[in-house]
């Protein structure tokens, strides 16, 4: 089947919600102390709308037969103005979900392609992400691609 890549559009936010609601079942079962599972979907069509209409911000999809399997979403960043940090700009990735069945097809891969050149067209040469220690495979997957780990946030609960 052909793999279409392509900007998102209006008409894709519900599809793009379901991917989300796939992301929010992962990340709930894996951490229900900081994630919980939704009665509605992931954002709104407000949230979807400002994406589409921001021009430092890009959604790219991932279709096969017209029904979505994967998505990117990524901004430009500029550091704060602050006198200890270099000013630097750079895209972040927010998202990037690949629907369960659609994984180790290399959907994930064409999506970062995609977005890094999309950074290109924006004259960004850095691409930052942050990634949740599970799963395991999404690790390795960044780390395949030659993202290093920069930082850490840790956490720590007690009674």
């Amino acid at each position: 089947m052909e793999l279409v890549l392509r900007a998102a559009t209006s008409v894709d936010c519900e599809a793009v919600c379901a991917l989300y609601d796939q992301l929010v079942h992962v990340h709930a079962q894996a951490l229900p102390h900081f994630f919980r599972l939704l009665e509605g979907p992931a954002h709104s069509r407000e949230w979807f709308t400002e994406i589409l209409a921001n021009e430092e911000a890009a959604l790219f999809v991932a279709a096969q037969q017209e029904i979505l399997i994967g998505m990117v979403y990524g901004y430009v960043h500029t550091t704060p103005a602050l006198p200890m940090v270099v000013p630097r700009r750079f895209v972040h990735i927010e998202d990037l979900i690949v629907s369960e069945p659609a994984r180790r097809q290399g959907v994930g891969h064409l999506l970062i392609e995609r977005v890094q050149q999309w950074a290109d067209e924006q004259g960004v040469k850095e691409i930052e992400l942050d990634v949740w220690e599970f799963p395991i495979s999404a690790l390795a997957f960044y780390e395949q691609l030659g993202y290093q780990t920069i930082r850490r946030h840790m956490s720590r609960q007690w009674p």
